[in-house]
């Protein structure tokens, strides 16, 4: 087996047998690994709780065929200021299931773990109210799956982009909206957010544009996954 180092932050975690953990981390230069964590949940582990969920840490791995094994890590970052306000912590948790969801198992991304490790940074010290939304779209287009903002998706006309449709990949014109219309201030943040216009985006303060462009993104993204995201569904149901 090969040992290699490198900063990962993980993503999900999952019991294996009695004391073991199947760990999901987005690496700076490896990409998604999946990897097992011998001992973990036993009490005088080595490892303590620096390979949970939203923790960044600098790990020293053996590449196995299947799963990677865990050899030594250490903290980097734990986001506290996240982990104690339920608010962004809810926001980490679609970041960190997305990102999960829609990074290549080996394939290295090191924009991927940038962008992310970034908007998280930014979550730990203040809390954008644009920032869920504006990440999702610049994931996707990350992803290759940027939808079309300039012309109609059905029908190629650039006049009167009234709507969007996410399974179908973009805007829609007044003639083809059919319902799904959208405000224009949430297709220029769509827009704004798939170039990489962060900054200017977070300025904006609570308003109706924010709810109405983090819906379409949330859509946009279990579009592309084919599937609901668990944190969503949960946090509809509890409230």
């Amino acid at each position: 087996m090969t040992l290699y180092r490198d900063s990962a932050l993980v993503l999900r975690t999952w019991k294996l047998g009695e004391s073991d953990r199947i760990v999901s981390m987005l690496g700076q230069e490896s990409g998604k690994i999946r990897a097992v964590v011998k001992g973990v949940r036993k009490t005088k582990s080595r490892f303590g709780s620096r390979l949970e969920p939203l923790s960044l840490v600098s790990i020293l791995c053996w590449k196995g065929r299947e799963l990677d094994v865990v050899s030594q890590a250490e903290t980097i970052e734990l986001f506290r200021a996240i982990r104690e306000d339920l608010d962004r912590l809810y926001k980490a948790n679609i970041i960190l299931e997305a990102t999960e969801q829609i990074a290549q198992e080996r394939f290295s991304e090191p924009e991927l773990f940038k962008l992310v490790v970034r908007v998280l940074r930014i979550l730990d010290t203040d809390n954008p109210q644009m920032l869920l939304g504006s990440f999702i779209w610049k994931l996707l287009a990350l992803q290759g799956y940027r939808p079309q903002m300039t012309t109609c998706v059905i029908c190629g006309s650039s006049n009167s982009k009234v709507g969007f449709d996410a399974a179908m990949g973009g805007v829609l014109c007044g003639e083809h909206a059919n319902g799904r219309r959208v405000s224009s201030e949430a297709l220029d943040v769509i827009s704004k957010s798939l170039d990489g216009r962060l900054a200017q985006i977070l300025k904006i303060e609570n308003s109706p544009v924010v709810s109405e462009t983090e819906s379409l993104a949330l859509r946009a993204l279990e579009s592309v996954l084919e599937r609901n995201l668990r944190t969503v569904r949960s946090h509809i149901i509890r409230h």
